[in-house]
């Protein structure tokens, strides 16, 4: 009789078993159309069953009844019956999955009444080919030197001889110079004696007798750090800003501000963070009543903010290494973690003097991210007061850490269509412009924003910004928008290129399944990297898809001409997070993608007549990379391409 209960009670335990997820990959029943499997086991009934995937529209095709849900963004949720069977399997069509990390993620069950439990992932990959690019860019030919590095000097002489240039210097100008075992540097300025001080940590302790002089061709070299879709932790950035520091950079321009998160203390609007620098799933009745919803990766219940200390820590760190630090939160679009943070504020203490959206707004759209609620209405009082507070607490950590508030960087990007419903979007845009201009000017702080900020809005407006602007960046550059970028140096609006498809480097490096990252523009390597021409910026695309060349010497024939190069004030990388889970990952996409752009902004007038020019000289790159960087890499355990 025992034996006969044991075995029952076995039996059920087999049977109930753990929760869990299966998913599989499906072959393409449709041009762009693939039939995935979800499998899932011993999830019980009248639970829902959310997960993330990027933009998609799916279609369930068994077992009847059952439909995913859209809830915002990144966000998709399926209601598991109350009758659900042991094992449920769902057959769904959806767009094909371009590389494996694109599968979907951060599969969390919800029961009322439970808490929220997150549930591990089996996935299965169809086998699949990639374009493979071809292996004579990586042949790493060129015979390094002892002062070849990354950014390359401007000028290197071996010997007992000199480099010496008297006269004025540029800004960041230093020279070394290495005789008889003995080393002197010399330096115009704080930035000159930090380069040299980068340059000597990467040369050889026995140095030959030698000169280097050097200096940077752009005032603005950078990296734009999205922690927002994946949020970076305190430590992850300062790892970040060493890696900067090594290829002389001075910008740091930091996402904090977004659709998905928000990511800064700001301790006279505490509910920033308290809503939206922490993530959890909506209530059963689709709410988001304590938290802002699960950003990219679906993580729930970790802080996703950095407090004013950490912030404080991480200005004083990277100015030490000579970069400054602009904070971004992206206005009046891209704006749903503070609209959110904002409607918790009045929800929970009756002020509706913060209000950032209209609840009689009518308004019907569709973001680029997939939101249909992250605008900011111009016409309130309430975005103005906001960014009153935003702004002085701003200036006040800044002032605090000791450390220069260079700008703000309030966005402008990818307000979308049928906002504002029924009055003028050029108005609205002009308004809010105006607006946040006032308060720059109040303060005496610098703007910036991406290149969406200085178009459609009224002329004078457009006059009174630009003293008032430390860059806008040039980043929609795919086909002709590639003229825009000269367009407003041209007007006299400083432009930092962020060319998508150049600096982008979130791009996946090729279309192998393996590789991680986006592809919308196109994908990036070093190669393409290293292609950006400040100067010569319609020769920067010399390849479409992977590997296909493109006829880049005609490619400024009928084109915009630049005719005030003093107005391309800078360029950077930029890795935005929608794929981004580690910072192996983060490194990953850096090195060597980003190595490229940053040493075109210290080095931004390369020789490159013919396209044998082109490959020697990325060779040559190429080869002091792998010789000279990749073994720091390694030593300071970041991941890497390798090839």
């Amino acid at each position: 009789m025992r034996k006969t209960i044991l075995l029952s009670l076995l039996a059920l335990v087999a049977c109930s078993g753990p929760m869990s997820v299966e998913w599989a990959e499906g072959p393409e029943t449709a041009p762009g159309r693939a039939t995935n499997t979800l499998t899932l086991k011993n999830l019980p009934g009248s639970s829902r069953l959310w997960f993330q995937e990027m933009y998609g529209k799916q279609e369930v095709i068994a077992p009847e009844g059952l439909a995913f849900h859209h809830f915002q963004g990144t966000t998709f949720y399926l209601d598991i019956p109350e009758d659900a069977p042991k094992t449920l399997t769902v057959e769904y069509a959806v767009r094909q999955l371009p590389r494996h990390d694109w599968a979907p993620e951060g599969f969390i069950l919800q029961q009322k009444g439970k808490e929220d439990k997150p549930l591990p992932v089996k996935y299965t990959f169809l086998p699949r080919e990639s374009t493979p690019v071809a292996d004579t860019w990586f042949q790493a030919r060129y015979s390094v030197q002892p002062a070849d590095l990354i950014p390359r000097p401007k000028r290197i002489e071996y010997g007992s001889g000199s480099a010496r240039e008297e006269g004025s210097k540029p800004a960041g100008w230093y020279r070394i110079t290495a005789k008889d075992g003995k080393t002197e540097v010399e330096a115009a300025d704080r930035e000159g004696e930090i380069y040299a001080q980068s340059t000597l940590e990467k040369l050889p302790a026995q140095l030959p007798d030698m000169v280097i002089e050097d200096w940077p061709d752009l005032p603005l070299r950078g990296f734009m750090l999205d922690v927002v879709r994946d949020f970076r932790p305190k430590e992850e950035v300062l790892s970040i800003l060493d890696i900067m520091a090594s290829y002389k950079l001075n910008l740091l321009h930091f996402h904090l501000g977004d659709d998905e998160s928000w990511c800064l203390e700001i301790p006279r609007l505490p509910e920033l963070t308290a809503f939206s620098g922490q993530q959890q799933l909506p209530d059963w009745d689709l709410q988001e009543t304590l938290a802002l919803k699960p950003a990219a990766a679906g993580k729930t219940g970790v802080k996703t903010f950095y407090t004013e200390t950490e912030y404080k820590e991480i200005l004083r760190y990277a100015w030490e290494r000579g970069i400054a630090v602009v904070p971004e939160f992206d206005a009046p679009g891209h704006s749903r973690a503070a609209i959110k943070a904002m409607q918790y504020k009045e929800r929970t203490s009756g002020d509706a003097s913060f209000r950032l959206q209209d609840p009689a707004d009518t308004s019907r759209y569709w973001s680029a991210q997939d939101f249909t609620d992250n605008v900011m209405d111009p016409e309130l009082p309430g975005v103005y007061k906001f960014f009153n507070v935003l702004f002085d607490e701003l200036i006040r950590m800044h002032r605090e850490a000791d450390v220069p508030l260079k700008a703000i960087h309030i966005g402008g990007d990818e307000v979308p269509g049928g906002v504002w419903a029924g009055r003028s979007r050029r108005e609205m845009k002009d308004r809010f412009t105006r607006g946040i201009l006032a308060l720059a000017q109040e303060r005496g702080v610098l703007l910036a924003g991406w290149q969406e900020m200085v178009q459609g809005i009224h002329p004078q407006t457009l006059e009174d910004l630009k003293p008032q602007l430390l860059f806008v960046n040039a980043w929609s550059t795919q086909g002709d928008k590639i003229e825009l970028t000269y367009q407003l140096a041209n007007e006299g609006i400083p432009v930092l290129l962020s060319n998508v498809q150049n600096a982008y480097v979130d791009l996946a490096y090729s279309d192998d399944p393996l590789e991680i990252g986006l592809h919308w523009g196109g994908y990036v390597d070093e190669r393409k990297s290293f292609a950006l021409q400040p100067w010569r910026i319609y020769e920067s695309e010399r390849w479409e898809g992977v590997d296909t060349p493109v006829n880049w010497a005609e490619a400024a024939a009928g084109r915009t001409p630049l005719q005030r190069p003093e107005m391309i004030v800078g360029a950077e990388a930029l890795l935005w997070g929608e794929k981004v889970r580690s910072l192996q990952d983060a490194t990953y996409q850096m090195l060597p993608k980003a190595v490229g752009i940053w040493e075109r902004a210290w080095n931004a007038a390369p020789s490159w007549p013919t396209e044998q020019d082109f490959a020697e000289d990325f060779d040559r790159f190429y080869s002091i990379v792998k010789a000279v960087e990749m073994p720091r890499w390694e030593a300071a355990g970041y991941k890497y391409k390798k090839r």
